[in-house]
């Protein structure tokens, strides 16, 4: 026989988890949809300032970034409306896989 004991399910228990839940599935659903057809955030939505105090989590750094086009162009974002630094930082960040 085994020796464990189970602890019996508490309300909190199960709130966290399907909190969890729901955030995992918000989470696939957007990386699911198309950017094309996702609009845009605002900078402030975002909390997007042009130069970022998190070491290694500059914009540069991001899944999201876009580097410009030209070597004088600006940068952009997937994410964030109009023209971002590279040193920037914002809530959207995602590292890089």
């Amino acid at each position: 026989m085994d020796d464990r004991t189970t602890r019996p399910l508490t309300r909190r228990h199960a709130l966290r988890h399907t909190a969890a839940l729901g955030v995992g599935a918000a989470v696939a659903w957007l990386a699911a949809t198309p950017v094309a057809a996702q609009a845009k955030l605002a900078k402030d939505a975002v909390k997007y300032v042009d130069k970022g105090d998190v070491p290694g989590k500059d914009c540069d750094d991001c899944r999201h970034y876009l580097a410009p086009a030209k070597a004088d162009g600006p940068a952009s974002c997937r994410l964030v409306e109009g023209a971002i630094s590279p040193h920037g930082h914002c809530a959207a960040f995602t590292p890089r896989a």
